[in-house]
């Protein structure tokens, strides 16, 4: 919806400045009331027309765009006869030159603005396909890295190393008690030399 606004404000700005203002010169009264058809049927009419052919220049075809006009007329219509016949067949007359506005300038620039459209979005694939690659690079990067990592205190490590564990723990290791049993051993022999000492024993 921003987007939207966004695209239209400066055609509105033009459109109702132009539909709103320039029929006040004409109005009944003034020294130029005599040349009114000039804005009714040239002024606001181009203004409509040039306007529809530059917007769909820029973004396309968008005859929701075609409505600005007419909707424009019909506060113009207020101080300009109000809702008469006349009044009724130019709103019609002011959609018409909007679409015909919108046809114009697909015709005239449509060409470049499409070429320009597909520079874009091969420029778009082209970052795609950059980051697509870049992603993978990362992701085998990380792969390769993650295989030859010590595993963390709470991973879970395959089964041969359990059983490899188990194995010296059970088998090849040494445990606390025979520790305890040569040292036993060693304070006994230890002992047993110093009872056999003369020197200790006189």
């Amino acid at each position: 919806m921003n987007g939207l606004i966004k695209k239209y404000l400066p055609y509105a700005i033009v459109i109702f400045a132009v539909f709103l203002l320039v029929p006040l010169l004409f109005i009944k009264g003034s020294a130029l009331e005599k040349y009114s058809p000039v804005a009714f049927y040239f002024i606001l009419l181009t203004t409509a027309v040039v306007t529809s052919a530059i917007y769909c220049a820029k973004h396309g075809i968008d005859f929701l765009f075609t409505l600005m006009a007419p909707i424009a007329f019909l506060f113009t219509m207020i101080y300009s006869g109000g809702f008469r016949a006349t009044n009724i067949i130019l709103l019609f007359v002011y959609l018409i030159a909007g679409i015909f506005g919108q046809f114009l300038g697909d015709l005239a620039f449509g060409d470049e603005r499409r070429k320009k459209e597909k520079q874009e979005r091969a420029e778009q694939e082209k970052l795609m396909l950059r980051a697509k690659r870049r992603d993978e690079r990362e992701r085998e990067r990380s792969k390769s890295t993650g295989s030859g990592r010590r595993p963390a205190k709470n991973e879970r490590r395959p089964a041969h190393y359990a059983e490899d564990n188990t194995k010296s723990a059970s088998g090849g290791g040494t445990s606390i008690d025979d520790v305890n049993s040569d040292f036993d051993k060693y304070m006994a022999d230890i002992d047993r030399m110093l009872e056999e000492d003369p020197k200790y024993n006189s």
